[in-house]
């Protein structure tokens, strides 16, 4: 089975793994992922879904895509303090709270970042998202 990393995208250095939005997997040929990750070396939060899927046939798309919105500093903090689920590290909790979060994170525009190449390692034209705090729940918006 493959091990998957959250370097931040920007200086490829450690994340903070903030919050696991929702998880399916890992299996060993697929794995589905959104997580809040924030890089202290680069003071950048990131809302981050990624997917593998090891059943797909060459040339009909990618096994591995990765896509992308940044947060401030500012909405990571709030995610870390208003996010209402103990176990926030529990991707597939079925709380209110991982509900709420997982439905909005799926709306909220990220950009797909390529596999190789520079474009992968900038923050240039990345996708920018905010945190809200409706009913109690922390829930995400596109910027």
């Amino acid at each position: 089975m493959r091990t998957w990393s959250d370097l931040c995208l920007i200086c490829e250095g450690q994340q903070d793994f903030v919050v696991n939005v929702h998880e399916a997997g890992p299996y060993e040929r697929s794995h589905d992922y959104t997580r809040v990750l924030y890089c202290r070396a680069c003071s950048v939060g990131e809302l981050r879904s990624f997917s593998y899927d090891g059943f797909v046939v060459f040339g009909e798309e990618d096994e591995v895509m990765v896509w992308s919105a940044i947060l401030s500093t500012a909405d990571v903090d709030l995610v870390r303090t208003a996010f209402t689920c103990p176990v926030y590290l529990a991707g597939g909790c079925e709380c209110p709270q991982h509900v709420r979060a997982y439905d909005t994170s799926v709306r909220v525009h990220k950009t797909r970042l390529p596999e190789h190449g520079p474009d992968r390692h900038s923050p240039a034209g990345r996708s920018v998202a905010v945190v809200a705090v409706v009913d109690g729940l922390v829930e995400f918006r596109s910027a």
